[in-house]
């Protein structure tokens, strides 16, 4: 008898949980997205730059967002007071639990993917506001893993569990599964190229699927040149002339193709220091074509030149800001600021890339 009722009020909890997310992104949905102001972008209290003095810094750290209690206008009470109603307790905010993949358009609209509650969390840094998309339609999302922006602003996410690509409107509104005819198994990450070519690396078949700019199915990545085969393929990123950076997790390596997608390199291999890998995920390249790569078993992020040499590492194993906790997804904007989801620390850092002046 006691067991049945803690399964019943079980379901009824998540129920409730689900019901508000729906309700939140109804009520906060259609925000238009302004423009972080640039100083708003630095947290005054946090100050780590990678290397450290007297070395010229080349990352620094901007703040940590921890979940809507770092972002929310706390002024408004209407949060506050639906998940009091739905909930039936005092908890004011959903926050992250296992965040993954990021988005995000350079002004302050951020897209983290949530796999393990099925939620896509919408964070305005501008506006101060959070919205939730939890639907795909009639599909409610089950494991979002991966996530990327349009030139339009238009949201993909994977969806790894239920072997699926659904495309929202920048106003969060579902507009349609992808076709994949059938061959996605587990899709991860997700990128596009300049010529609007869909990208996503599937996990489980380990392969890299394309679509086209019309969101049809193209076929694979990997041409007859490609001699070796990947081993649970996770993220994907793509560089300025169209090259495409896959994360060949169980080969412990990053393969590089060219926008012909013909094989081209691999960059690192197995190993416990620096320059090597123990776990890569996340790839991303800044705006000198530098490449950015997680360990989440290291706890940092390592950046290489485009001749595959290590240029810094950044973070350790810790909970303390500029630290990592099994990190997976790293993003960065056309500003050179570096999104990481600090997975197993249940948040968000976001870093910024000191480029050097060009001197006129």
């Amino acid at each position: 008898m006691l067991k049945a009722f803690f399964i019943k009020l079980r379901g009824t909890l998540l129920l409730r949980f689900y019901f508000l997310l729906i309700i939140l992104s109804l009520l906060i949905s259609g925000c238009t997205s302004l423009r972080l102001d640039e100083a708003a972008w630095q947290d005054q209290r946090l100050i780590a730059v990678w290397p450290p003095p007297p070395e010229k810094g080349r990352i620094k750290l901007l703040q940590v967002i921890q979940g809507p209690q770092d972002v929310i206008d706390k002024s408004s009470g209407v949060t506050k007071k639906i998940f009091d109603y739905i909930t039936g307790n005092k908890e004011e905010f959903i926050g992250f639990y296992t965040p993954q993949c990021i988005a995000a358009d350079g002004n302050g609209l951020i897209y983290i993917a949530d796999p393990s509650i099925g939620v896509v969390h919408k964070y305005n840094l501008a506006t101060k506001e959070v919205q939730y998309i939890v639907q795909a339609g009639e599909k409610r999302l089950v494991s979002p893993v991966g996530a990327v922006l349009d030139s339009e602003n238009n949201l993909y996410v994977t969806d790894a569990q239920q072997a699926a690509i659904f495309k929202f409107s920048p106003d969060g509104v579902f507009l349609h599964e992808l076709d994949s005819k059938g061959t996605l198994r587990r899709p991860a990450g997700i990128a596009l190229r300049s010529n609007g070519d869909r990208l996503v690396a599937d996990a489980l078949a380990h392969k890299v699927f394309i679509f086209g700019k019309d969101d049809s199915f193209k076929g694979e990545l990997a041409g007859t040149d490609f001699t070796e085969s990947f081993s649970r393929p996770t993220y994907l990123a793509v560089d300025k002339q169209d090259n495409v950076y896959v994360t060949d997790t169980m080969n412990f390596t990053v393969r590089v193709f060219d926008a012909q997608n013909r094989y081209v390199r691999s960059q690192g291999q197995i190993g416990d220091v620096p320059g090597f890998f123990a776990r890569p995920k996340g790839v991303a390249l800044d705006s000198d074509q530098n490449l950015y790569v997680i360990d989440s078993i290291f706890g940092n992020f390592q950046i290489f030149d485009q001749k595959g040499d290590l240029l810094l590492y950044v973070g350790q194993e810790g909970t303390l800001p500029g630290e990592f906790m099994l990190p997976s997804g790293i993003f960065i904007d056309r500003n050179d600021r570096i999104y990481i989801s600090d997975t197993f620390n249940n948040r968000i850092q976001i870093y910024q890339y000191l480029k050097e002046k060009v001197q006129k």
